[in-house]
């Protein structure tokens, strides 16, 4: 009974590390657009739950989703912390199943605890998805990922990969979970397929397209061709206005590397580095050579950490990639990356650091003192986060006082006013689409 008791004790420190590290972030005013939608969409459908399939709000494609709005908006009203404690708790859970699935990967609990600590602070992905009521979307999402990867590499490490296991069974229904929040499905099965064939001897030799992995695959393929013919479809995008498919690979290409450049470099062009500190200035000013060096550290690793890292650490650096797949190929060219698709990726990176840190911290275990400088590289990269964390929730503020937002603060409450119809204000905007370039 030892282990559910540690197991409890860790959830509560990750999430007393969340709040602690991010408490600032429940003050955080409206500013993001897209959560006066959220408001909107939810005041609507409180008393009409009937309207509920035939209203086109901002989040129409994920019924899961704007259900948890609803809660939200039953318990908080137009109280945003109350939102944002809800962003914290889940990035809490997230850092706990990270844990899990760290330490059922590796044989050393040390950098499981190490890892998801990391990930609590924000390392890689910055907290950018905490700052605003529309940042539940992507908590949610990789709640939902991690858990069905934990569930399915613990019911192959376990149970053999059997369908009639609550491990299957549980994956399988948050899975559907998944599939009604936000298609993510896709790079999912890839990380799943990756570990299957990484970790082949271990799963006894079985089938690397096993019926558990084919079922997934329908129920993926099943949500997709739902959200064509029935979810709200975006404009496509283009590189540039160029449609071409060897252009358009070679940006995408290009793009990952630029988002994975932001997991260990994250500058780019902002008000927020015009106006920070000279030595960020500097580094800015420096930012193409860096970038190089940068990349080329990337790929260097990337390939020797194939060729010579354990099985669970070649997991994770294709996992990194897997995870910016997706949002390399809506980014246009030159175009400003948004720090908050890095979430899940932030996941492997904050793996891979810990696992430096902690082998290396094993080379120094004769050394009373010594043993403990590794983890001066970590302790920065958990500083650089914070930093960046508040230098984006002070942007808000700025950002909450502008124009376009004292507007919209006026528009939702006129709307509240006169009964949250749909047609009661006269030229109330249409539900927004969230802008391809974060305000932030």
């Amino acid at each position: 009974m030892r282990s559910p008791w540690n197991h409890i004790a860790v959830l509560l420190l990750l999430e007393a590390v969340v709040f602690v590290a991010f408490r600032h972030v429940l003050d955080t005013p409206l500013w993001n657009p897209v959560d006066f939608e959220i408001l909107r969409d939810a005041h609507v459908l409180r008393g009409n739950l009937g309207d509920y399939f035939s209203h086109l709000g901002n989040f129409f494609s994920q019924p899961l989703l704007q259900v948890v709005f609803l809660l939200e908006s039953h318990f908080f009203g137009l109280e945003p912390s109350g939102y944002l404690a809800v962003n914290l708790a889940v990035h809490g859970l997230n850092t706990f199943v990270v844990y899990m699935l760290v330490n059922m990967l590796f044989p050393h609990g040390r950098m499981a605890l190490t890892s998801s600590l990391l990930f609590a602070l924000g390392v890689g992905h910055y907290g950018k998805g905490l700052l605003s009521l529309a940042g539940l979307e992507s908590l949610l999402i990789a709640l939902f990922y991690l858990t069905v990867l934990y569930c399915m590499i613990r019911n192959d490490f376990r149970h053999g990969g059997r369908l009639r296991t609550p491990w299957f069974l549980g994956g399988l229904g948050v899975f559907v979970l998944a599939g009604l929040t936000r298609p993510a499905s896709f790079s999912l099965l890839g990380c799943l397929l990756v570990y299957k064939l990484l970790f082949y001897r271990e799963r006894g030799g079985r089938s690397i397209f096993s019926p558990t992995l084919l079922i997934l695959l329908v129920a993926g393929v099943s949500f997709y061709v739902a959200k064509v013919l029935w979810g709200y479809d975006q404009p496509p995008v283009q590189f540039g206005g160029k449609a071409g498919a060897t252009e358009f690979t070679w940006d995408a290409f290009k793009t990952i590397f630029r988002y994975l450049n932001l997991l260990v470099f994250p500058l780019q062009v902002s008000d927020l580095v015009t106006s920070s500190h000279p030595v960020v200035r500097f580094l800015y000013e420096w930012r193409v050579p860096v970038r190089t060096l940068v990349s080329l550290g990337l790929l260097s690793f990337s390939f020797f950490g194939f060729l010579f890292g354990s099985r669970a650490l070649r997991f994770f650096i294709a996992w990194t990639y897997i995870t910016v797949i997706p949002a390399a190929l809506i980014a246009g060219r030159g175009e400003w990356l948004n720090v908050r698709s890095l979430y899940l990726a932030a996941v492997g990176f904050c793996v891979i650091l810990a696992a430096g840190t902690t082998g290396c911290a094993r080379l120094l275990d004769a050394h009373r003192h010594r043993r403990w400088l590794p983890f001066v590289i970590p302790l920065c990269f958990a500083v650089v986060a914070m930093t960046v964390n508040s230098r984006l929730a002070g942007r808000t503020s700025s950002l909450a006082a502008s124009p376009d937002i004292r507007r919209l603060h006026r528009l939702l409450d006129a709307e509240l006013e006169a009964g949250g119809r749909d047609d009661a204000v006269p030229g109330s905007p249409a539900p927004i689409i969230p802008p391809r370039e974060d305000p932030t």
